[in-house]
C-alpha cells in the first residue's frame, strides 16, 4: 500500500491489509486528505436546506423574534457545526461559513439582497427596529 508521500506502509489485521483512502465518513462527518472543505460545504447545504424547511416559521408574524433565534440556533445552526472541531479553515471557507451567516440572518429576518441592506447593518441590529437583540447572536 502507497499513501500520497509515496511511502510504503503495510498495514493488516486479523492477517488482512488494509487499503489506503483519500476521503471516508466517520460518525457522519467527511474525513478527507484534501482538507474540510467537502465537509464544511456538505454541511452548508444540509443548514441551507433546513432554513428553507423552516421557511414558515420564519414568516410568520406572531412567533416573536427571541423565538425565532432560539429556532435558528436548535434546529439549523445545530446542523451546520457538527463535527467542526476537526475542520481545517482557509480563507475560502472562513468566507463561506461567513455567507450561511448572513444568510441565516436576512432568511430570520426576512430582508432580501434586492433591499440593499450591508451586512454590518444587520449584525449591528439596526436593519429593522426590531431587531436589536441581533447584536448577540453568534453562529
Amino acid at each position: 500500500m502507497t499513501n500520497n508521500n509515496n511511502i510504503m506502509s503495510d498495514i493488516r489485521v486479523n492477517g488482512q491489509a488494509l487499503d489506503c483512502v483519500s476521503s471516508f465518513k466517520y460518525l457522519g462527518a467527511i474525513i478527507s486528505i484534501e482538507g474540510s472543505k467537502k465537509e464544511v460545504l456538505a454541511r452548508i447545504a444540509q443548514t441551507t436546506a433546513a432554513l428553507t424547511q423552516l421557511k414558515p416559521i420564519w414568516k410568520d408574524k406572531n412567533i416573536s423574534l427571541g423565538s425565532k433565534v432560539r429556532l435558528l440556533r436548535s434546529l439549523v445552526i445545530s446542523i451546520f457545526l457538527y463535527a467542526c472541531e476537526s475542520w481545517t479553515l482557509t480563507a475560502e471557507i472562513q468566507q463561506r461559513i461567513q455567507s450561511l451567516e448572513m444568510r441565516c440572518y436576512r432568511r430570520l429576518l426576512g430582508i432580501s439582497y434586492t433591499q440593499h441592506i450591508t451586512n454590518m447593518e444587520i449584525r449591528k441590529g439596526s436593519a429593522k427596529p426590531s431587531v436589536g437583540t441581533m447584536t448577540c447572536l453568534p453562529l
